[in-house]
C-alpha cells in the first residue's frame, strides 16, 4: 500500500509538512485540513513544505500550497525544502516560486 500520510513538525512558529510520495487530490485534502488546524490553533507564521519523499505533484498539490500561503500571508511565509528536479519543474511552471521561497536546511 502506498504511503499517503503526511507528517507534521511544529516549533518556533513554523509548521514543517513532510509530504508523502504523491502530493495529489487525496493527500492534498488531508494536508489542507490538518495543516489549517495547526496554523490556526498554534499561531503558525511559516509553513515549510518538505518535498524529500515526494515524486509526484498535481494541481491539487499546487492548490494546497496556494491555500496555505493565503492563510499565513501578512504574518509569515511559505517555503519549499528538499526539492527534486521534477518537483522543481512543477513549482517553476505553476509560478509557485513567486509566493514561496526555496530553502536548504
Amino acid at each position: 500500500m502506498k504511503e499517503k500520510q503526511a507528517l507534521y513538525k511544529i516549533g518556533n512558529g513554523e509548521l514543517i509538512i513532510m509530504l508523502p510520495k504523491e502530493f495529489d487530490h487525496h493527500s492534498a485534502k488531508e494536508i489542507t485540513e490538518q495543516s489549517d488546524w495547526y496554523i490556526i490553533s498554534s499561531g503558525i507564521q511559516t509553513v515549510i513544505f518538505d518535498f524529500k519523499n515526494t515524486e509526484f505533484m498535481d494541481s491539487s498539490g499546487v492548490g494546497a500550497v496556494i491555500g496555505r500561503y493565503k492563510l499565513v500571508k501578512g504574518r509569515g511565509a511559505v517555503k519549499a525544502l528538499n526539492i527534486n528536479p521534477s518537483i522543481d519543474r512543477i513549482l517553476t511552471i505553476s509560478g509557485l516560486y513567486k509566493i514561496m521561497e526555496k530553502v536548504e536546511k
